[in-house]
């Protein structure tokens, strides 16, 4: 799939994992994250010290006023997010209607479950919380090349198992259903050193943090070692950042 990002070169939406080694998920996660490049047609791997090439700190906030933010509606991502919020939004109410009473369904208790478990800690520390459950409990399960499919969170949760995109949905719609708004969220569509792509999850909490898969813990948003802030999802829309 190829994607462009405003006046920024073609990018190819990938998940990759590549970070010092004492930053990297448990060994029964995958160590690293391939993601293939439609058009490249090659994979992209970090180099032999486990750390993607170039690394560098960058800034990632996208309120920051030297980062100029171009609305993006036509794009293959600004569609496709488009459509993705609908589902979620979809599929939340659905689960709401269900707490409720509106429905008895299992699938609606094991998702009350994990909301209940993130809700009985203080809302500063539900991001840290979040990140380690999802990253302990969901593989990494990367689409096949032709089909970049967003999966709904419950459908993540389901299955245990998604790539770098569902990884941030999920983490997203928890974090939503137990309190913070969806203001307090931003996807972030990463270009890294190696010029693949990636998706990570910001959230404000008491800092700005970015909740990534390719790390044991949330990161400060000054610490995206070698990332270029592509693009930003959220609830307003969908931005391409210049």
């Amino acid at each position: 799939m190829r994607v462009s990002f405003g006046f920024q070169p073609v990018l190819v939406l990938l998940c990759i994992l590549g970070a010092s080694v004492g930053a990297l998920l448990p060994s029964q996660v995958h160590a690293f994250e391939f993601g293939f490049a439609a058009g490249i047609g090659k994979h992209v791997a970090p180099n032999g010290q486990g750390q993607v090439a170039g690394s560098r700190l960058v800034p990632v906030h996208y309120s920051q006023p030297d980062r100029k933010l171009k609305r993006s509606s036509g794009t293959v991502l600004a569609r496709r997010w488009a459509m993705t919020r609908a589902r979620v939004q979809a599929e939340a109410d659905w689960l709401q209607s269900c707490e409720k009473g509106a429905c008895r369904d299992w699938r609606a208790s094991t998702w009350r479950k994990l909301v209940s478990r993130v809700e009985a800690v203080p809302q500063a520390v539900q991001p840290a919380l979040v990140h380690e459950i999802v990253n302990g409990n969901i593989r990494y399960l990367r689409d096949e090349a032709t089909d970049d499919h967003w999966a709904n969170p419950l459908s993540t949760l389901l299955r245990s198992a998604g790539d770098c995109e569902d990884h941030v949905l999920l983490k997203r719609a928890v974090l939503t259903a137990a309190g913070y708004r969806e203001t307090d969220t931003r996807l972030l569509i990463l270009e890294t050193a190696s010029g693949a792509g990636h998706m990570a999850l910001e959230v404000d909490a008491d800092t700005i943090l970015v909740l990534d898969n390719r790390y044991r813990s949330p990161r400060t948003e000054r610490s995206l070692a070698g990332d270029r802030v592509a693009a930003i999802a959220t609830d307003r829309g969908y931005f391409s950042v210049r």
